[in-house]
């Protein structure tokens, strides 16, 4: 099984399993991805290839919670064709750029090709920042209630008004105290549903919302994301799918279907 990713220094695939010779290195699709109708080789290489058909042949490492099982590479190379017949390899550039950008900086991106008429967008889901915490590694403050595990978060975040901080991840659990505007605190973990675990004085003080506080700085750099990419061609419509990816040990992307 050949697993691939989404190389960090540039915005190809290539293979993890062998290098690529220079040749490749300079097109790495050029073998992979393409239109297969009729009986003979269409050159629109496809968002397929880009996004969908090869990553769906990746090989998950263990410790990567959000990476699901590793999936066929034959999988990959149908989902190619199915999509690719329909884009042209200028799309599948603009999507490889775009889907790279948005999990490099954690913000959604969009792309259009005047040419074609062909266009998409990537959002980013969710993030996190390593592997998953035991609930256990903290001290809880009075009636702050603990989880079995944590995304994990890191750094420190502040307060830019005033927030209560809750005993649990809801608005319906009780109030255990207050952020005043300007207040910093420890991250941390993330719950995955939108509620941050702050730290405080050695402690779990309570629950915030991470849509009312906001990073001190520069956060780190996150090593999983969850992205939906949709792509938008003449005649077909808007397609869209999500993944899961995580960084290796090089620093590259590595997805699968969410």
């Amino acid at each position: 099984m050949r697993a691939f990713v989404i190389n960090a220094a540039g915005l190809a695939l290539v293979p993890l399993a062998t290098a690529p010779t220079p040749a490749a290195a300079q097109n790495p699709l050029s073998s992979l991805f393409r239109c297969e109708q009729g009986g003979r080789k269409q050159e629109g290489a496809a968002v397929a290839g880009a996004v969908i058909g090869g990553l769906l042949g990746s090989q998950v490492a263990k410790n990567e919670r959000l990476l699901g099982a590793a999936a066929g590479a034959a999988i990959g190379a149908a989902a190619g064709s199915y999509v690719g017949c329909r884009m042209q390899s200028t799309d599948t550039a603009r999507a490889q750029a775009a889907t790279k950008a948005a999990l490099d900086r954690g913000a959604g991106q969009t792309w259009s090709n005047p040419t074609t008429g062909a266009s998409g967008r990537v959002d980013v889901i969710s993030s996190s920042y390593g592997p998953p915490i035991p609930g256990s590694s903290f001290r809880y403050g009075p009636g702050v209630q603990s989880m079995n595990s944590y995304e994990a978060l890191g750094g420190q975040y502040y307060a830019p008004g005033m927030v209560n901080l809750r005993a649990g991840p809801s608005t319906r659990t009780a109030s255990v105290g207050r952020l005043q505007a300007g207040d910093r605190f420890d991250a941390l973990g993330a719950t995955g549903d939108g509620w941050i675990l702050v730290g405080r004085n050695g402690e779990a003080a309570g629950y915030a919302a991470s849509s009312v506080v906001r990073p001190a700085g520069n956060p780190p750099a996150a090593s999983c994301r969850i992205v939906q990419t949709t792509t938008n061609t003449r005649g077909y419509g808007a397609e869209s799918q999500r993944f899961n990816a995580c960084r290796d040990a090089r620093g590259e992307w590595r997805l699968t279907p969410a």
